[in-house]
């Protein structure tokens, strides 16, 4: 968990896990998510975690290792079904793949990628947001009105700037 065990069972966050929030390691959707995993494995054999959770768009995205994957869904989807429920937003479980952006952006927006471009930016631009490489990823234009909202969570999942070309 994101928290420690005093902050998962009270609505209040200690000193260390409020340092933590302000110093950006963990996010309110974290807590958030964090909070609502605890109070369903009360209930039930639900011991999992989460490596990270993004807000975006109405949605929560919640990024988990492959092995807790389908102890995350639970058996007919009840799991994700109770933690969208306590949310109050819908939840896009993701797994984590080694290795494969393509894959990771693929189940992100929800549409086949025809392929990713790597770009490498300048001395310059590096300084300024500090990543020296971003992604162009084509996409049918079938798929526009649904993928380009996206682009902002894609790339803070996969801590890039993302940009999508639609061929």
């Amino acid at each position: 968990m994101k928290i420690c065990k005093v902050c998962l069972s009270s609505d209040i966050l200690c000193a260390g896990c409020s340092r933590r929030l302000e110093d950006g390691k963990i996010t309110k959707t974290d807590i958030d998510i964090s909070r609502a995993i605890h109070k369903i494995s009360r209930e039930k054999d639900f011991n999992v975690d989460f490596l990270q959770g993004e807000e975006d768009n109405g949605k929560v995205f919640v990024i988990v290792e492959s092995r807790h994957a389908a102890k995350f869904i639970g058996p007919g989807g009840r799991n994700i079904k109770k933690l969208s429920e306590m949310l109050r937003k819908p939840v896009k479980m993701l797994e984590k793949s080694e290795g494969s952006e393509k894959h990771m952006i693929e189940k992100l927006i929800g549409a086949p990628v025809l392929g990713i471009n790597k770009v490498y930016a300048s001395q310059k631009a590096h300084k300024e947001n500090g990543s020296r490489e971003s992604f162009k990823v084509r996409v049918e234009k079938r798929y526009a009105r649904t993928t380009q909202p996206l682009a902002g969570v894609v790339g803070k999942i996969l801590g890039r700037k993302i940009s999508f070309v639609f061929e």
